[in-house]
């Protein structure tokens, strides 16, 4: 077992100069200033002006103004008089130096969750906790190297005779402005040294076994493995399987041979196992690098090329640029972090799923061998992992269409087929799912019906002349049959579908953009961009807002399963409930977790009324209330969301 981490290069911190925040002089009198005096240079006042304003003035004009003001002369109100004091630019001075802080969102992420409460492990070299910029981050660990007792007589893992231990927690957990060194991905997290890896690299698998079994016993939420070998070691499988049943996430270095003279490109242990997250490294241009290994085993990228960190040894200011997946792992562990911090219910297997699904895709489209899923994107899997928004647990999964034909599955939703790669003559619109989600349906805006799984094909307008587009399709209840919805509110039904009324004759304020059917098929409803609602056959309207001026249009409607009533919601994520429960909106949760402005394009909801899903044109799925999120699409125009029964 050696250290995954490659080449550094060492830098210790020097000393950066800041410039003075200081107020310039404001003379409001026109009464003669006397020299400076030093005892008075520092003495401030703010003065109102006769206009209602405010004015600094400093030193002896400051006195000036106090007195003009005692002796009744117009010159103002002093609203505060005191002496002024030095303010000094804040921030990490070498921070400018780390491209991978640049390249990632760890920083927007912040606001919202920084790590608070989570406690990371660092099985390693030790980390030292002597370092300047990790003052009050390391707790008491373990020892368990072989040279335990030469380098760590007191066995608690806070020495690092090698510095790749201080290195990987810096990247992890250095304090954040506090005017020293470098900034950590994840700065208010604590870190817990665990200590396997002698001072020269070698470690044994008994000894990582027992580190993280031992680390999961001791609080930790993460543990980070910048170390590895090409052996499977069952005992360490079974100590990193120990750690997911305990709700703890193991991150894992992907390996640095690709390049080998001897065996190339071989799997790293414990990283490749499937129960632990394996990093591959990218470079500052986000390119894979060229040590990274790559294959099936890769699970997300992150930096790990020229990373600046602590270093440690026993040189408490001590930093120095290194080169490895070892970096890129703990980047990784970072982002788990975060997203603990926001959602401490969650547990490692569904961390490391809001890791890859919001992930920013890199190389070839979708999931490679040399990226896994893409870059780790914490700001989006923090946002994944608010419970203001993905806290519920009901709900099997779901199915995102594209625009392109393509169809992506998450949860108990299955793959039956879709249109990637092919040639069709219109772009996708919507989509249905048979009775009992064993197949599904995809429409385009010419009227064309494509059909995967069981579903069965009964007819479709492809090469019949349209007044409007398709915009939306709804199956009915017993699979057998279907309506499809024109942009004028024309209505076309096939198979077993009945036909209960239309607006295609009508001129209408907003074009309609989304359908549903009644529970027995009797009948539909349709929304319009304005929120007017169209009922016909069995539909009962529950009210719209068709006679309200809206801040954004309406873009998609759903119904309770038992006919109660119906949702809307607007392109801004904003909700209209009529006879339902209200389970929470995008505009009331934005400000909050600072989310991203994209279009909602879809609403479903669950048939139990107690939460729903929107779907964004990007392919991001939120979900309120107790509808449980299994992941959003990444690199997808999507137009709409099926949910799995």
């Amino acid at each position: 077992m050696r250290l995954g981490g490659g080449q550094f290069r060492r830098g210790f911190a020097r000393g950066v100069a800041f410039a003075l925040l200081t107020a310039t002089a404001l003379v409001g009198s026109a009464t003669p200033s006397p020299a400076a005096d030093p005892a008075t240079a520092d003495v401030y006042a703010i003065v109102r002006t006769p206009d209602g304003g405010l004015e600094v003035v400093q030193g002896v004009p400051a006195l000036v103004a106090q007195s003009d003001e005692a002796l009744g002369r117009d010159v103002g109100e002093v609203v505060v008089m005191g002496k002024s004091s030095e303010v000094r630019a804040l921030g990490d001075p070498r921070r400018w130096e780390q491209w991978a802080l640049d390249r990632t969102s760890y920083e927007a992420a912040w606001p919202s969750s920084s790590g608070f409460g989570i406690t990371v492990a660092v099985i390693d070299s030790g980390v030292a906790a002597n370092h300047q910029d990790l003052a009050g981050k390391v707790l008491n660990g373990v020892d368990y190297a072989a040279d335990e007792s030469t380098y760590d007589p007191a066995g608690l893992g806070r020495v690092d005779p090698s510095g790749h231990g201080t290195h990987v927690a810096g990247i992890i957990a250095a304090n954040y402005n506090n005017n020293l060194g470098v900034s950590g991905a994840a700065p208010n997290v604590k870190i817990l040294p665990v200590r396997v890896l002698s001072k020269d690299g070698g470690a044994s698998t008994a000894a990582v076994a027992a580190g993280i079994i031992w680390a999961v016993d001791h609080g930790a939420r993460v543990i980070n493995l910048s170390v590895g070998g090409p052996g499977a070691d069952e005992g360490m499988h079974d100590a990193v399987k120990y750690a997911v049943s305990k709700k703890v996430v193991v991150v894992g270095a992907g390996g640095n041979n690709r390049q080998s003279q001897t065996i190339p490109n071989y799997p790293i242990y414990p990283g490749a196992f499937p129960e632990a997250i394996a990093v591959a490294s990218v470079d500052s241009n986000l390119h894979d690098s060229a040590f990274s290994v790559y294959g099936g085993q890769i699970d997300i990228a992150a930096p790990g090329e020229s990373i600046l960190s602590t270093y440690g040894r026993d040189i408490p200011n001590d930093y120095a640029y290194m080169s490895g997946t070892s970096m890129a792992s703990p980047y990784v562990a970072a982002a788990a972090a975060l997203v603990l911090s926001e959602n401490k219910d969650l547990t490692a297997s569904r961390v490391a799923s809001i890791l890859k699904s919001t992930a920013s895709d890199l190389g070839p489209g979708g999931r490679d061998n040399y990226y896994g899923a893409g870059l780790v994107n914490p700001k989006a899997a923090v946002i994944a992992a608010s419970p203001l928004l993905n806290g519920g647990t009901k709900g099997n999964g779901y199915w995102v269409v594209g625009m392109d034909g393509s169809v992506r599955t998450y949860g108990k939703a299955k793959f039956y087929g879709d249109l990637r790669g092919q040639h069709i003559g219109s772009t996708i619109v919507a989509g249905a799912r048979t009775p009992e989600g064993k197949g599904y349906w995809l429409a385009a805006a010419n009227g064309a019906i494509y059909t995967f799984g069981d579903a069965q094909y009964h007819g479709g307008k492809a090469g019949q002349p349209l007044n409007a587009p398709i915009v939306g399709m709804a199956p009915t209840p017993s699979g057998k049959g279907y309506v499809l919805l024109a942009k004028d509110g024309g209505i076309f039904t096939f198979g077993d579908a009945k036909f209960f009324g239309s607006t295609g004759d009508r001129r209408l304020n907003a074009p309609v953009l989304d359908m549903t059917l009644t529970k027995k098929g009797r009948g539909y409803y349709f929304v319009a961009g304005d929120g007017g609602v169209f009922t016909f056959g069995d539909a009962k309207f529950r009210g719209s807002t068709g006679n309200i001026r809206l801040n954004e249009p309406v873009r998609s409607m759903t119904t309770a399963a038992d006919g109660s009533g119906y949702w809307m919601v607007a392109r801004d994520g904003g909700i209209f409930a009529y006879g339902v429960p209200y389970k929470g909106s995008l505009p009331a949760v934005r400000a909050q977790l600072d989310l991203p402005r994209t279009s909602t394009i879809r609403m479903r909801a669950l048939a139990t009324k107690d939460g729903y899903y929107m779907l964004q044109n990007n392919g991001t799925v939120y979900a309120f209330g107790a509808a449980k999120n299994y992941g959003s699409a990444n690199n997808v125009f999507a137009v709409d969301l099926m949910l799995a029964p």
